[in-house]
């Protein structure tokens, strides 16, 4: 039986001209519109696993030779839960012709992402993503690989509706951003899927300088960016930043379902989950970008915003190329939370958490 959350109802109710205008645009979408009721939480059906990068033969590492993942909670807060999660992993090898009908077949497809979770269940959130959708990757119809922009988005998708089954109403106030590579080693490409605002950026080595430069995949998913800003306010919903005590604008822009700033406050303008948000323009579509390599490419860093917030692009770069210069993968990503650390005044104030992949 369905039960109807508190968002349900003041959704339902919020009626003004913008949202009469959203509903002939076609918002909120049908996705949007299944949080407004949540049903009572229930069991995912299994799905094949994916190899975790542990357990990869050399031979399903192709061209990657490090790959370093490191993830630190947020200090200060006694009894804190990590709510960010991570996968580095590939399909499983099919051996049967029924296995290659349903797409689960070996294309060489790698797979690597973070999550973000937020709100009281975001660590909940965060860890159906980092198991299911490499599942959902691994299942496309004829492989991740047959058309990669087609795959990320079915399996944001479909992790966003395994997260509402398996949370239920828990989903209200709860969410994760992602940022996810599907990478294609025989092709040298790398295929990203992001919600929100963690963040895939190349290093890349430039000879005839001796220098290093960052290149980002992706871009933060904020409120405020023109596009996302009018998805979000044509289906009835506000950009505004915090209030502060004297009326000020206090922080990034947020998704608010009224002038007085009340809930959700979400600062992104895409996620998994969040359920409050969903009827106010805020979706899990991910924005897909595709980098095809070259020989300049020596490592990519993907990060939840506990690093990005901190360090820009290039400064995090430039840290990781020093200890890659000498060959201290692992300490690059103990370098980077360290300086993130020294930087917020000696402790962590987000939890922090990216893959080094060097290639």
């Amino acid at each position: 039986m369905k039960t109807v959350s508190s968002n349900a109802s003041s959704c339902l109710q919020f009626l003004n001209p913008s949202r009469c205008f959203a509903a002939m645009l076609g918002f909120p979408t049908e996705a949007n519109e299944k949080a407004l009721a949540y049903g009572e939480p229930r069991p995912l059906e299994p799905m094949p696993p994916c190899l975790n990068w542990e357990g990869l033969p050399p031979e399903r590492r192709m061209g990657i030779s490090h790959l370093e993942v490191g993830s630190v909670a947020k200090e200060g807060c006694p009894g804190w839960v990590n709510q960010d999660a991570t996968c580095a992993c590939a399909g499983e090898d099919c051996e049967s012709n029924a296995d290659i009908a349903a797409g689960s077949l070996r294309d060489g497809s790698l797979f690597m992402g973070v999550f973000d979770g937020h709100g009281k269940s975001g660590h909940e959130v965060a860890s159906v993503c980092a198991r299911r959708l490499p599942e959902h990757l691994v299942l496309s119809a004829g492989g991740p690989l047959s058309n990669p922009q087609r795959s990320l988005e079915a399996a944001f998708r479909k992790t966003d509706d395994d997260i509402y089954q398996s949370l239920g109403s828990a989903i209200d106030y709860s969410g994760s951003t992602g940022v996810v590579v599907l990478m294609d080693p025989s092709k040298r490409m790398l295929h990203v899927g992001n919600v929100g605002d963690s963040r895939a950026v190349i290093g890349q080595y430039l000879p005839e300088t001796k220098s290093w430069r960052a290149v980002a995949l992706t871009t933060d998913l904020k409120p405020d960016i023109p596009k996302e800003r009018e998805r979000i306010e044509v289906s009835g919903g506000f950009v505004m930043a915090l209030e502060g005590e004297n009326g000020e604008d206090v922080g990034p822009a947020r998704v608010w379902d009224s002038v007085a700033r009340q809930k959700p406050g979400l600062a992104v303008s895409r996620s998994l989950g969040d359920g409050a948000s969903r009827c106010l323009g805020v979706i899990c579509d991910p924005v897909v970008t595709t980098h095809r390599m070259v020989p300049e490419d020596r490592f990519l860093l993907i990060a939840t915003d506990g690093l990005w917030d901190t360090l820009g692009n290039d400064q995090a770069v430039t840290i990781t190329a020093k200890y890659l210069d000498r060959g201290l993968p692992q300490v690059a990503v103990k370098a980077l939370t360290e300086t993130v650390r020294r930087e917020e005044g000696g402790q962590l104030v987000d939890d922090t958490t990216l893959i080094l992949v060097v290639f």
